[in-house]
């Protein structure tokens, strides 16, 4: 029987969600929809002295502006009780053992392994201690933290992305699952969040192959099958540098705040390092069902900004009148269907309709203008009412009377008219504008 497919994302609210981490979300969300499934938001919010509900509730935000659909959220602060319970399960099972080394002692070792050249892996001291060696350290006021107790054999797994992966956990040091004071780190919540959960698949960065590894053995440890893994490249900038919560510029609220299009974001997010043509695509829908993890490129994908700005300038194009009406009546911007038409191909962001609006309807200023020629063209100008064929009449009216035709002709006009160098075809927008205005502008009044 074929299970009921279930992703998850699961961001600890400490900042701002980025387009790296937002990559992983996407992945996991059009890999359930792809398969009829259902998409988890998992905030990890363990790290109480970091995390923040204001950073959970931007997430939150964040994901629904993008228009991934969340089935259900879950918070690991809630849920300490359900880790206390299979914590016991795993201390039973001989799995989990305390330890009682200081960060300077454990700091001490690590720096005596590299200087040998030897993997800096935990010894297990703690492993062989006796009780009466725990009680002494005990009385010495030390608290003991947890470690899961690691095979030392290769775990094999088939990853949706990368094929067959191979992790050798004699290579790693036993995790610490539980801290001094008894608060919970990433890995046994997780593991035991996608248990109760009914996790199926594991999408995620390839910085977590290693942590995939030393996951499988935990699922073993409580009789489960591990759900499917697949590892992504991570997203770098321009630089070939790593995104960072601290980066707000490339921060989901950030690029909201600069009026780039969600789709525009998810288009380019989920095409870079693909076999996807990057396009502007109009639905998470769309994009889900060409998508294939399999085909993914191995390296790095590289997010550029000037390549989101083309691409937000393409999904803007292919937006109705009806998609944005509402969106700039909301900023008390008074739409037109007719100007929208007109200027859709050429705004990089939705913000900039406004100007068009503004060039429009109200007066402009424009300084250092041809205004020898200009006159001529006024005097030329054709009396309304106006229709398609006047800008065509006018021009061949002002090319008799001053002999200049191409740009020499038609920068100097749109100059006058809109106050910009470029713009949408003059011979649509003077219909708006209308006789009296243009007359002043070139006019210079």
């Amino acid at each position: 029987m074929t299970k009921n497919i279930i992703t998850r994302f699961a961001p600890s609210p400490t900042g701002l969600l980025h387009v790296g981490n937002i990559r992983t979300a996407l992945f996991n969300y059009l890999y359930a929809i792809k398969n009829n499934g259902k998409f988890i938001l998992r905030i990890d919010d363990t790290d109480s002295e970091r995390s923040t509900d204001e950073f959970a509730e931007q997430i939150v935000s964040d994901l629904k502006w993008l228009g991934i659909k969340i089935d259900k959220i879950y918070k690991q602060s809630e849920r300490i009780d359900i880790y206390r319970k299979y914590f016991n399960q795993l201390v039973e099972k001989g799995f989990l053992y305390e330890c009682f080394e200081t960060q300077e002692e454990l700091d001490y070792k690590r720096k005596r392994l590299v200087a040998r050249r030897m993997p800096p892996v935990y010894d297990r001291a703690s492993l062989n201690l006796s009780e009466e060696e725990k009680n002494h350290h005990i009385s010495e006021g030390r608290k003991p933290y947890w470690r899961f107790k690691l095979s030392g054999k290769k775990n094999i797994f088939h990853d949706l992305v990368r094929g067959e992966v191979s992790v050798d956990t004699s290579a790693q040091s036993d995790p610490v699952v539980v801290r001094e004071d008894g608060g919970f780190l990433y890995n046994l919540p997780s593991v035991i969040d996608d248990i109760e959960m009914g996790v199926t698949n594991i999408i995620r960065g390839e910085d977590h192959v290693t942590n995939s590894g030393i996951q499988i053995e935990m699922f073993t440890s409580l009789g489960k099958d591990s759900p499917v893994f697949g590892h992504h490249p991570l997203l770098v900038d321009e630089n070939g540098d790593p995104f960072s919560k601290r980066n707000a510029a490339l921060s989901v609220k950030g690029l909201k705040e600069k009026n780039f299009e969600p789709m525009a974001i998810n288009s380019l997010n989920t095409s870079i390092g693909t076999s996807i043509e990057i396009n502007s695509f109009q639905s998470l829908k769309e994009i889900s069902e060409i998508l294939d993890l399999s085909k993914l490129g191995r390296a790095p994908g590289r997010f550029s900004l000037d390549q989101l700005i083309k691409l937000n300038s393409s999904q803007l194009s292919i937006l109705s009148f009806e998609e944005i009406k509402n969106r700039l009546e909301n900023q008390n911007i008074i739409a037109s269907k007719t100007l929208w038409e007109i200027v859709k191909n050429n705004l990089n962001y939705l913000s900039e309709y406004s100007k068009w609006d503004e060039i429009i309807n109200k007066d402009i200023e424009v300084e250092n203008l041809d205004y020898e020629f200009l006159k001529t063209a006024s005097d030329v100008l054709p009396d309304e009412p106006w229709d398609n064929s006047t800008w065509n009449l006018w021009i061949d009216k002002i090319k008799v009377s001053t002999d200049r035709k191409g740009r020499d002709l038609f920068l100097p006009l749109r100059k006058a008219i809109t106050g910009l160098d470029d713009g949408p075809e003059l011979k649509e927008l003077i219909l708006l504008i209308g006789y009296d205005k243009i007359k002043k502008r070139l006019l210079g009044k």
